[in-house]
């Protein structure tokens, strides 16, 4: 065979091969192809079956259930629960419970001044807020709230009573309480009045330490906590020691505790959201108003410190910026979005994770403080106090243990405290 006819008859081999690799690969794609169109059509198929299920069971309990209920209700107990199940934290929010929620933070509405949970069937008060009506009436903690202008609340959820409750100033409502100790129920007549739920509460302890508490994270909470700390003298050097009290706060506004945060840690990373569609980094701001240095700082948490309240203490402690005391907190670490739907409410949708400046994910986990404290002494909680004892404790934040605990810090006199603890200061794990 001579040269030519080789080269000719390897280049046709080549040329053949290559026209069958073509040919092959064109078939893998197109049974691929095929595969995936399958696939959609049997997910497509799938999805149809479901929903002709969903509408033959809406139907039989329509047509078939103990009371009349309507199709349009059942649809909606179908989608709240479509997105209450995702997480605890997911939610759908009617038109009023997103305008409910709006107003919450802004931090100002018409009404009595009061917390409210659900327990046992019934509206239960959590605190009153100070200086409000229900403040002034005499509301306690632990009061149950059983009616409303004469409507039982056994059946009532927390945002239907706090509709009925709300209202423009000037207005009457009159609720009926049980509390333990009474032989009976009373009817108790309450003036609305304008309600300005105040985030930051802030004293001055021996002179040269600040004592800060922040109840949640709503709108200006970052603008009041920087007033405080200017009116303090800190940034004037008037300040040794500042004591930011995050104990029982369950959060709120994401973009509050980046300002927050952004008080304290300068120009580092405060904390960096990781979510199926996008991740961020959220870092502080070089300004004039940063935390002086030379100044000590410490943070008291809880287990009720959650969510932005985590966000503010895990930038601290991974910055080296402060000191953690108390107890490990709740560990709530999703980020929620409000996603707004075409019947005027919103989807409040868990979008993302937050992780702390060392990448730290605390879902369920909380944050650990440095040094774990619990109060050794017969500390009453605020849920045991009368309003005017919480006010009181409010008013001399020094009076309570683990306050005297971060001053010891501040003033370098930690063994000090040790010693006067019957036990030691750290608690064992409840894992």
């Amino acid at each position: 065979m001579d040269k030519k006819f080789k080269g000719s008859f390897k280049d046709w081999l080549i040329v053949v091969l290559f026209s069958f690799s073509a040919f092959s690969f064109w078939k893998l794609s197109s049974n691929i192809g095929a595969e995936e169109s399958n696939r959609k059509s049997a997910t497509d198929q799938s999805i149809y079956e479901k929903i002709n299920l969903f509408n033959e069971v809406m139907k039989k309990v329509s047509d078939n259930y103990v009371y009349e209920v309507s199709d349009e209700e059942l649809i909606m107990r179908a989608i709240k629960w479509m997105v209450n199940s995702l997480d605890p934290f997911s939610a759908y929010m009617s038109p009023a419970e997103l305008k409910d929620m709006e107003v919450e933070t802004r931090g100002q509405f018409g009404g009595l001044g009061i917390e409210i949970t659900k327990k046992d069937y019934y509206i239960l008060v959590i605190t009153p807020i100070e200086d409000t009506p229900a403040w002034r009436a005499g509301i306690l903690p632990g009061d149950r709230i059983i009616k409303i202008d004469g409507e039982p609340t056994r059946d009532m959820t927390v945002q239907d009573a706090v509709r009925r409750l709300r209202g423009q100033k000037g207005t009457k409502v009159v609720i009926t309480i049980e509390r333990s100790g009474w032989d009976e129920p009373k009817d108790i007549e309450l003036i609305r009045d304008i309600i300005k739920v105040k985030s930051v509460r802030a004293s001055t302890i021996e002179k040269d330490i600040l004592y800060v508490r922040l109840t949640n994270f709503q709108e200006r909470t970052s603008d009041d906590l920087l007033d405080t700390l200017k009116k303090s003298g800190l940034y004037e050097g008037k300040i040794k020691g500042v004591i930011l009290d995050l104990r029982n706060n369950p959060g709120g506004l994401l973009s509050e505790a980046i300002k927050v945060g952004d008080l304290f840690v300068g120009d580092e990373v405060i904390v960096s959201t990781r979510g199926r569609n996008s991740s961020k980094d959220y870092r502080g701001r070089k300004e004039r108003n940063d935390f002086p240095a030379g100044v000590s700082l410490v943070v008291l948490v809880n287990r009720g410190s959650a969510s932005a309240s985590e966000i503010v203490a895990g930038a601290i402690k991974d910055n080296k910026k402060g000191i953690i005391v108390g107890q490990r907190t709740f560990g709530k670490a999703s980020v929620q979005t409000i996603i707004p739907i075409s019947n005027g409410g919103a989807l409040r949708l868990t979008t993302a994770h937050y992780y702390t400046p060392l990448g730290t994910n605390i879902e369920e986990k909380g944050i650990q403080p440095d040094i774990l404290f619990k109060p050794k002494g017969e500390e009453r909680s605020f849920a045991e106090m009368t309003p005017q004892e919480i006010l009181e404790r409010r008013q001399h934040p020094e009076y309570d243990e683990e306050v005297k605990f971060a001053i010891s810090i501040i003033r370098g006199e930690p063994l000090k405290v040790k010693q006067n603890q019957k036990e030691p200061i750290s608690e064992e794990s409840e894992d």
